[in-house]
């Protein structure tokens, strides 16, 4: 049995956006096209939101995977987000 079996199609496309969205991410950071805090953000949720546009999951399902494939991006980032210097607006 792989991953695919074991989760189905949906979440294992989800999973496999996690990281891409994640390595994405982290190239811009090195080459410092990404450089604040917000810009990432920013970044990242119109990611998710480009993503889920295809998909017609209840709204509540909906809001669910998104809130679930940030944290998870966020969440993979810090570690690159403390190692790169990354402006803040305070």
């Amino acid at each position: 049995m792989n991953l695919v079996e074991y989760c189905g199609n949906n979440e294992y496309s989800i999973v496999r956006l996690v990281f891409s969205i994640t390595e994405d991410t982290r190239e811009k950071i090195k080459k410092k096209k990404l450089i604040y805090k917000e810009q990432i953000i920013r970044y990242v949720n119109k990611q998710i939101e480009l993503y889920f546009r295809g998909y017609t999951f209840k709204q509540a399902l909906l809001q669910t995977y998104k809130y679930q494939v940030y944290n998870s991006v966020m969440f993979k980032l810090n570690p690159t987000l403390k190692e790169h210097t990354i402006f803040q607006c305070i």
